[in-house]
């Protein structure tokens, strides 16, 4: 086979209406054996991309059919107040803790002492209810908790191995469409070099009788010209 030679697989024309997607999507180049490729090849390839790039190129103000954004809609009052103190560099107010505290009810007035007292013992039973609810969170934690956590573990593990299998059998399909598109390629290569070898010899045996076949009509023309003399 010539070496400047490109070898390419033949048009899709002739195609059966059944492999029509194949049609559309077939590569009719050979990677493993076009091996001879040059600067004004590859020049040639990039000036296809850009004019194939300049038919969808976007316009300098491509979002032109867009509204006009409006970012203060995101700007709510607790947004506005948070900034504002981030700009004077002021410290975020720290978390009111006062509500967990169990002040001593006043002694002053009878009336103030009950109501006082009234609000402590609401106060108290909320935070004993609180604190009766971690402790039954904190139970519940130490009791189910690690066995949850290792069934967790466990699950994702499985789903682990099954992605790593998945990725496996995937990386081991990648390779072995690589390999039968290579040896397809090498097979279609030697077939277009024995077809150029064949067309070669055609041609050489077609110029060979093409010569012989002068040289017996200027043979013919001398014994004529001799039969007519005599």
């Amino acid at each position: 086979m010539a070496q400047n030679t490109t070898l390419a697989l033949p048009s899709t024309v002739g195609f059966s209406a059944a492999n029509e997607n194949d049609k559309q999507n077939l590569v009719d180049a050979l990677p493993y054996l076009d091996t001879d490729y040059g600067d004004a090849d590859r020049q040639m390839a990039l000036q296809l991309i850009e004019n194939e790039c300049r038919t969808f190129r976007p316009t300098k103000n491509y979002l032109k059919f867009l509204p006009t954004p409006d970012f203060d809609v995101f700007l709510t009052s607790c947004m506005i107040k948070e900034h504002a103190r981030m700009a004077k560099k002021q410290e975020m107010p720290k978390l009111d803790m006062s509500r967990c505290e169990l002040s001593c009810p006043s002694t002053t007035g009878r009336q103030g002492d009950k109501t006082s007292w009234r609000k402590a013992i609401r106060n108290a039973e909320a935070q004993n209810e609180h604190l009766l609810l971690r402790n039954l969170n904190l139970q519940s934690m130490e009791e189910y908790g690690p066995e949850t956590f290792l069934r967790a573990n466990k699950t994702l593990e499985k789903q682990l191995h099954v992605e790593e299998k998945q990725l496996r059998k995937m990386k081991e399909e990648i390779m072995n469409i690589h390999s039968r598109r290579r040896q397809s390629q090498l097979e279609a290569g030697q077939k277009l070099k024995e077809l150029e070898e064949r067309w070669v010899n055609m041609v050489t045996k077609n110029y060979k009788m093409e010569m012989t076949c002068g040289e017996l009509a200027a043979e013919n023309e001398v014994r004529v010209k001799k039969a007519k003399l005599i």
